[in-house]
């Protein structure tokens, strides 16, 4: 009887200790601001800002679906704004010359594949880190994008935009928002059943380790750079045909945000553990915080600084996490 309740109470400590989990926090952060956001500025709830916030938050969620991968090897990806860049200049290329709709998003996706897979391969087979060479091809791309488009390609066909202002589900709900949705299912689904997400946590935990138990680590990596570079590129899409001008600089800087989404839903910048609710959830909140602010008449300069210091307060959380849970580790091992 007694280890009867002793298991009970273990079973009621462990469920305690999963729903004060991190994207539990993150959801009652969420709640705060709407409710804010619902008593200070009320109209921030009209439709167009909604659907404004909607529409940065797919594309956002989606590249940052693709990001999580890469951290949860371990890995960092700062070309994918670059990359992202490069989709959105090739689409626009693509659209120039009168082609149907139809194969923007194969070729977006294409893209990002060809690229993201350079990234994987120098890391894996050149052993260069990561954060060196996704510097590396960010400065390539970057550089390369203004030999072949002169800042920008402009006059687009009408037609060109219909996936971000035509292509709606029931006439108000964006196709970006769906893709996101069925594109955020079908990875809970794969991160949660897949042997592959497995070996994706193993690499991330222990590379040694994952090594000794089987694992090809090099093929795992090449793998995950591998499915966020399709992601990268219907993020590049969504973002190219929102208008009838594509710069070269479209998405500059947008990998920090991406980056940022990961962290802050949870992600292990160090890898090995983090879950893609937590990464819809943070990519979320980036997506609400900066409008929110803007929207209550307060600058840039300080929807940044509010961002900057909840992405650090994040990444702080994290390291305090892992470093109790090694110390558990280091506890039960010598007891």
């Amino acid at each position: 009887m007694g280890e009867t309740n002793l298991t009970r109470a273990d079973g009621r400590k462990a469920a305690f200790r999963k729903l004060l989990s991190t994207e539990f926090y993150l959801l009652l952060f969420l709640v705060a601001i709407l409710v804010v956001m619902r008593v200070a500025a009320p109209g921030f709830y009209s439709m167009n800002v909604i659907m404004t916030v909607l529409n940065y938050f797919s594309y956002l969620l989606i590249a940052a679906i693709g990001m999580n991968l890469i951290i949860l090897t371990s890995n960092i990806d700062v070309a994918a704004g670059a990359i992202i860049s490069v989709v959105a200049i090739v689409i626009a290329f693509v659209g120039k010359t009168g082609a149907p709709i139809g194969v923007f998003m194969p070729v977006g996706m294409l893209t990002g594949f060809l690229l993201s897979l350079i990234n994987g391969l120098f890391i894996t087979r050149l052993k260069i880190p990561a954060i060196v060479a996704t510097l590396a091809t960010t400065q390539l791309f970057i550089g390369f994008l203004p030999l072949v488009v002169e800042g920008s390609i402009y006059d687009l066909p009408a037609t060109f935009t219909w996936l971000s202002f035509k292509a709606k589900l029931f006439g108000f709900l964006p196709a970006s928002v769906i893709f996101a949705a069925v594109i955020t299912v079908g990875f809970m689904l794969f991160m949660r059943y897949s042997q592959f997400s497995k070996k994706i946590y193993a690499v991330g935990n222990n590379q040694h380790a994952a090594t000794l138990s089987g694992i090809n680590v090099n093929k795992v990596m090449v793998a995950a750079f591998m499915i966020a570079g399709p992601l990268y590129g219907i993020a590049g899409t969504i973002i190219a045909t929102a208008g009838q001008r594509v710069t070269t600089t479209m998405a500059n800087g947008f990998e920090f945000s991406i980056i940022a989404a990961v962290v802050l839903g949870g992600t292990s910048i160090s890898g090995g553990s983090g879950r893609i609710i937590g990464t819809v959830l943070g990519a979320l909140i980036l997506s609400i915080i900066s409008p929110a602010m803007n929207y209550i008449g307060l600058s840039s300069d300080w929807s940044d600084a509010v961002m900057g210091a909840i992405i650090l307060l994040a990444v702080i959380v994290s390291s305090v996490s892992q470093l109790t849970k090694k110390k558990g580790t280091i506890a039960e091992v010598t007891t």
